[in-house]
């Protein structure tokens, strides 16, 4: 019974070896793409997955008045959580971000990269396993310390790490535990070290990480109302009180919400501005990446489902025979379902070679590492596969075991009215999964070009930006090196500011004007600073060295803060009341000399926030957060400039660092490479979904007019032009690409705008797409079609039409 099976699928698949290649090639980059996203989903759902503690640690984050959500917390909170929320059991306060320092040991130095400050009770958060020493050991004296077995090997070699002295930013510390980090986690830091002492602070000063511990069990929501109660308590009704405001009003205009994250969550679905030292998953991107594997998926299943049944009057006989033969409907749906799902289980192999082939070029282009060996997951696709196989192979399957025997005995089941609208209806929706590839294409590819040529308020041609690595007297190294290498002919300007285009550290407080008070960012700046990068002055005038007010009570605001207050054209000699501690006026207040353009620092997919600038000496405390020189340097001998700037960097300002230069533009342009990342994945897999549409399409007109050699035939000897013919022949598939194309508008522009509300600077939503895609469509359906159709009024009469 099987030989005689397997004899019949063999033949078959011989004689139409192009629907088997199709269909197969198909379902594989189907399954194949699947199993890319899913390996992609599964790495990023990794983190913290082996944290034993994962379901009770949560990340303490502050949703402002504005509206924005930080990431950071205050030094204060974390006891009084502990103290006042008997769920509760726990805090751990640390640097939101690792530090990169030389340690020195026995005399050498070692350059070292993700080391983590915070209290003692980090592993009661992060358990890793202890290779050598003991946690307790670890939390008796603040200089104590410990540090990850790869590091130990990179310090000692084979050589036991315990006991050990280490120094670094001025302190020692004595090694007394080594650990291994296994998984994937929210820190994974190579040493770590205790505040010299608990940090000090008050409820507005947000500058570090928060996480707490809870009870198993402990219902979020009841936690989460009792922060709030606390912060309420000790935050919002104290400050109120020196705003001469009830904590109700205080709480509208200036409020705090406390928000306690799930540390599981954090990865992938954070709603801060950060997730971390370990950075953010684009969630998005998966959910696109995973969606558009399975309208893949869907595509090629609608191709194999549609040449099945359009191949299905080619075995019409064989199956009037079998039920000749007593073989029941059952019997023959199981045997046809088979061929399929054999069929499916070779796409599954095959697609299984094709990830393996390609990964090395994803883990490039995601900066992953990802192996195919995740056993678990091969065998859910395999299910997966075999499950689709069944689905897609029972629908022809039981379309074929209708026929009538005497019906397809004789011949007469080639233009049934149920086959025709089945592989119309398939047909249709692979037209309408093509069409929204490729406006959804097209709809990227405008957005990211926006992103790309869109003024950005200022120009980083030929600017440099140097990270500084010691924190220890950063701006008066700042000064030396800007006293001397400002000397070298090929450097134009050397600069400085806080708040750095293309993100990283920022300041913000609440400045009142009158009764309207705004959450807005401090950007401390050098005097040439936006002169350098051609910031554009609206009202007023820059800040001037020659001007000692300037250093003291002078700022100058964007135009968004102006908007805010109301005053965008009066904004000069008004006075602003700054949240900022530390300042040189009496009464508190800074005045306005100028207002300048906006210009963007992180992204088009983020509003440009309210911004006050200020001199570096107008609050001093602000260079403590110095942490980049800016050069602009001349067009010619750019290598030889840079090297300059590194050989006097390594002498004068951080002997033992590393030296890494950016260009701003190039800074600036991460902010969108996750955009141009799904710009590029979408046009593959569009690229993917017509090439299989355009074979399946190929092959289905193949069989279609195949089917109707004999009307041609008729139409030929009854004086019927070849554009006629061609026309009849290609009029029903055009068609269905009209009507998919009316279908398509409506779902399109639902998905891709919805995708375009990512960005606060965008298009508004084209129309040439919508256009556009019905045309390429209807092109390629006469290049395909209508060379098949051509070729058709090329027949010999009398082969057709003898019998007649």
């Amino acid at each position: 019974m099987f030989k005689t099976w397997f004899k019949i699928f063999y033949r078959n698949s011989k004689k139409n070896w192009l629907n088997i290649v199709i269909n197969i090639a198909g379902l594989t980059v189907g399954f194949a793409g699947l199993l890319l996203v899913l390996l992609y989903l599964n790495d990023e759902e990794s983190y913290n997955a082996t944290n034993p503690n994962v379901g009770e640690v949560y990340r303490v984050i502050h949703k402002m008045s504005d509206g924005e959500i930080w990431a950071n917390s205050t030094n204060v909170e974390g006891i009084k959580y502990k103290e006042d929320i008997p769920e509760v059991t726990d805090y751990y306060l640390s640097d939101g971000w690792y530090g990169s320092f030389v340690v020195k040991i026995d005399g050498k130095d070692f350059y070292t990269r993700n080391m983590l400050r915070g209290n003692p009770s980090f592993f009661n958060f992060f358990p890793y396993k202890i290779i050598e020493g003991s946690v307790q050991k670890f939390k008796e004296v603040v200089s104590n310390a410990a540090i990850s077995e790869k590091q130990a090997k990179v310090y000692f070699g084979k050589k036991s790490a315990i006991g050990k002295t280490i120094s670094f930013k001025g302190r020692s510390y004595i090694i007394t535990t080594v650990y291994k980090i296994e998984g994937k986690h929210y820190y994974m830091p190579n040493v770590v070290t205790q505040f010299k002492e608990e940090p000090k602070g008050h409820w507005g000063n947000f500058s570090n990480t928060l996480f707490v511990k809870t009870n198993k069990g402990a219902a979020l929501t009841d936690i989460n109302k009792k922060a709030n109660a606390v912060w309420y308590k000790n935050a919002t009704e104290p400050r109120a009180k020196e705003e001469g405001l009830t904590p109700e009003e205080f709480f509208k205009k200036f409020g705090t919400t406390v928000i306690l994250e799930p540390l599981k969550d954090i990865r992938l679905k954070t709603i801060a501005n950060d997730a971390g030292p370990e950075g953010k998953g684009n969630y998005e991107l998966i959910l696109i990446m995973l969606s558009l594997s399975l309208l893949l998926i869907i595509i090629s299943c609608v191709n194999f489902i549609n040449l099945s049944i359009a191949a299905a009057t080619q075995r019409a006989k064989e199956v009037g025979v079998k039920k000749t033969l007593g073989l029941s409907k059952l019997a023959l749906a199981r045997q046809y379902a088979l061929e399929i799902v054999v069929q499916g289980f070779i796409a599954f192999i095959l697609s299984l070679v094709l990830v393996e082939f390609i990964l090395p070029s994803f883990n490039d282009f995601m900066r992953k590492e990802i192996s195919i060996l995740n056993f678990e997951l091969l065998l859910k696709i395999a299910v997966f596969s075999i499950i689709v196989s069944l689905v897609v192979g029972f629908i022809p399957a039981i379309y074929l075991s209708k026929f009538k025997s005497v019906e397809v005995l004789k011949g007469n089941v080639s233009r049934s009215k149920q086959g025709v609208l089945a592989r119309n209806v398939m047909l249709g929706i692979q037209f309408l999964i093509s069409g929204f590839f490729l406006t959804g294409s097209l709809i990227i590819y405008k957005q990211v070009n926006y992103m790309i040529h869109k003024d950005l308020g200022f120009k980083g041609d030929q600017i440099i930006v140097v990270p500084m690595n010691e924190y220890k007297d950063r701006y008066k190294k700042y000064l030396l090196a800007k006293k001397e290498l400002i000397k070298y002919p090929n450097i134009d300007v050397v600069t400085s500011n806080s708040f750095i285009i293309g993100g990283g550290s920022s300041n913000s407080t609440n400045v009142e004007y009158k009764d309207i008070s705004v959450q807005t960012n401090g950007n401390a700046i050098d005097f040439n600073y936006l002169q350098t990068l051609n910031v554009k002055l609206l009202k007023g005038r820059l800040l001037q060295e020659n001007i000692s007010s300037d250093t003291i009570k002078n700022v100058l605001i964007n135009e968004t803060l102006a908007k805010a207050y109301n005053i965008y054209d009066d904004p000069i000699g008004k006075k602003l009341k700054v949240g900022f501690s530390g300042s040189k006026t009496k009464d508190g207040k800074y005045e306005i000399v100028g207002m300048v353009k906006d210009y963007h620092i992180n992204g088009l997919d983020s509003k440009i926030p309210p911004t006050l600038f200020f001199n570096w000496n107008t609050i001093s405390w602000m260079k403590q957060n110095f942490w980049m020189v800016q050069f602009k340097i001349k067009p010619n001998n750019v290598q030889e400039t840079l090297k300059y700037i590194e050989n006097y960097w390594k002498e004068n300002i951080e002997q033992g660092y590393p030296f890494h230069p950016q260009f701003l533009n190039k800074r600036f342009a991460r902010t969108y490479k996750k955009y141009q990342n799904q710009q590029t994945l979408f046009l593959i897999l569009t690229t993917v979904v017509i090439v299989v549409s355009l074979l399946g399409l190929f092959a289905l007109a193949t069989l279609t007019i195949q089917q109707r050699l004999k009307e041609v035939s008729i139409r030929k000897t009854l004086g019927a032009s070849v554009k006629e013919i061609i026309f009849q022949l290609i009029k029903s598939f055009l068609k269905i690409t009209i009507i998919s194309s009316i279908i398509l508008v409506p779902i399109a522009y639902y998905f891709m705008e919805n995708w375009l509300q990512n960005f606060v600077y965008r298009i508004e939503m084209p129309m040439l797409p919508f256009i556009l895609t019905p045309m390429i469509l209807i092109i390629l359906v006469f290049v395909v079609v209508g060379l098949k159709a051509y070729n058709a009024t090329k027949i010999d009469l009398i082969k057709y039409l003898k019998f007649e």
